[in-house]
């Protein structure tokens, strides 16, 4: 795709080439291995997108909670530090 062509434009120009006309209603031409691919690349990208979110949150918070308890290193990171974070956090507040 060229730097002049917008993806608006990209859009048009592919439902151009590949839209059967059927009615109203927008039926396109691709085969199977093409709906396949398109699936497939949704998914993983979705799953991306998700994975990217799972690790930011999850950074935000160990930033949150290293600045909540004044500490100048990160804590540390695994099973055993979960564990204590949750027993810390269980503890009522006076």
């Amino acid at each position: 795709m060229s730097s002049d062509r917008s993806l608006k434009n990209f859009i048009q120009s592919f439902l151009d080439e590949h839209t059967l006309t059927s009615g109203g209603e927008l039926v396109l031409d691709v085969s199977p291995e093409e709906i396949q691919a398109l699936g497939d690349f949704f998914v993983r990208g979705m799953c991306g997108w998700m994975l990217g979110l799972k690790r930011e949150r999850a950074s935000l918070r160990l930033i949150e909670i290293t600045k909540r308890d004044g500490l100048s290193e990160p804590l540390e990171t695994g099973v055993e530090a979960t564990r204590e974070e949750n027993e810390r956090d269980k503890e009522p507040i006076n």
